[in-house]
């Protein structure tokens, strides 16, 4: 990405290469198209888009592939187990299928699975993913990589999650959207929307949004040439140049925490409080060895965890916390 450059104008510079192709059918590329577009241009050209285009795609796909079946595959059989998805609109109910079929297939070892139309392919595998991982097997039946479907089924899930067209049954960010709503909305949605003041169609509230969006964008456009902060450039790499803004002054209501933090503690140290945090909630019990058993007893692991904890978190590093306890 770092010998990527955006090249503006892309088709301005395919009609001057199309017209000089045209006046000299039988000239030399070298004289014929690099006067009318120079050949770092075209280079930057091919360079964009192996940056956006097939060869990119699947480069990133590949590396996600690797990193999803060497780790991340392992907490899908404990996550599908523990979680219950439902969805809502009829649209991403094929997810759910999908996520059905994962799970029945778990302990087989099939490399591929059918494109018979036993599982379904639309709604779960993205276009731009389908020429990746579907492939013709030996007698001409469509298949489908295993792997492949399942990063493709979690993909549209996660995608489904944050619009709220599919939720976790007993989860609570991810719960079902009917529950965001009053029991009586129904029957008091005038009286809702009124306290919201939003409109009820949903025609007028695209509308004001719209409203609100033009007189922003009006009101930058205007402003932008007279602001001092702002230089424009009309050639170049960088067209907008900004100039750092000011600092804003401390909220007042946080500079009255910090003196009453202050005047209670003044100098609190983070070992203190993560040592007493620990002997109120005991969280240091909950980190155990890899190994089957532990050597040391926890009477002697505790301060030892206490002190990596913050030799990494707030970077102080552990060969500093060392040099103050060789312990």
């Amino acid at each position: 990405m770092g010998d990527l450059q955006k090249v503006h104008g892309k088709t301005t510079l395919l009609f001057k290469m199309a017209e000089a192709a045209l006046e000299h059918p039988q000239g030399v590329v070298k004289e014929v198209r690099y006067p009318v577009v120079s050949e770092q241009t075209l280079s930057d050209l091919v360079q964009a888009y192996r940056a956006h285009g097939p060869t990119y795609r699947r480069h990133v796909y590949t590396i996600l592939r690797a990193s999803y079946s060497g780790h991340y595959r392992r907490m899908l059989p404990p996550l599908l187990a523990a979680s219950e998805f439902r969805a809502n609109p009829a649209t991403h109910r094929p997810i759910l299928q999908a996520l059905a079929r994962i799970k029945a297939n778990r302990d087989r070892r099939k490399q591929h699975f059918l494109g018979d139309g036993t599982g379904p392919i639309a709604g779960v595998i993205p276009r731009q993913w389908r020429e990746l991982g579907m492939e013709q097997d030996a007698s001409g039946a469509m298949r489908v990589n295993r792997i492949h479907y399942e990063i493709s089924a979690l993909h549209s899930l996660r995608e489904g999650l944050r619009c709220k067209a599919i939720w976790v049954v007993g989860a609570d960010r991810f719960r079902n959207p009917d529950d965001d709503l009053p029991a009586d909305f129904d029957v008091q949605r005038t009286t809702y929307y009124a306290a919201l003041q939003q409109p009820e169609s949903a025609e007028d509230f695209i509308a004001s949004v719209r409203h609100t969006m033009e007189e922003a964008l009006a009101r930058f456009n205007e402003g932008l040439p007279a602001n001092p902060k702002v230089t424009l450039h009309a050639q170049g790499k960088n067209r907008i140049k900004l100039s750092p803004l000011d600092p804003q002054p401390e909220p007042a209501h946080i500079l009255r925490v910090q003196a009453e933090l202050m005047s209670r503690w003044p100098m609190p140290s983070l070992l203190d409080v993560v040592q007493e945090t620990d002997l109120r909630v005991g969280f240091s019990d909950a980190l155990h060895s890899v190994t089957a058993r532990e050597m040391l007893d926890r009477a002697m692991v505790q301060p030892r965890l206490l002190r990596c904890l913050y030799g990494l978190g707030p970077n102080t590093g552990l060969t500093r916390v060392v040099a103050g306890d060789p312990s």
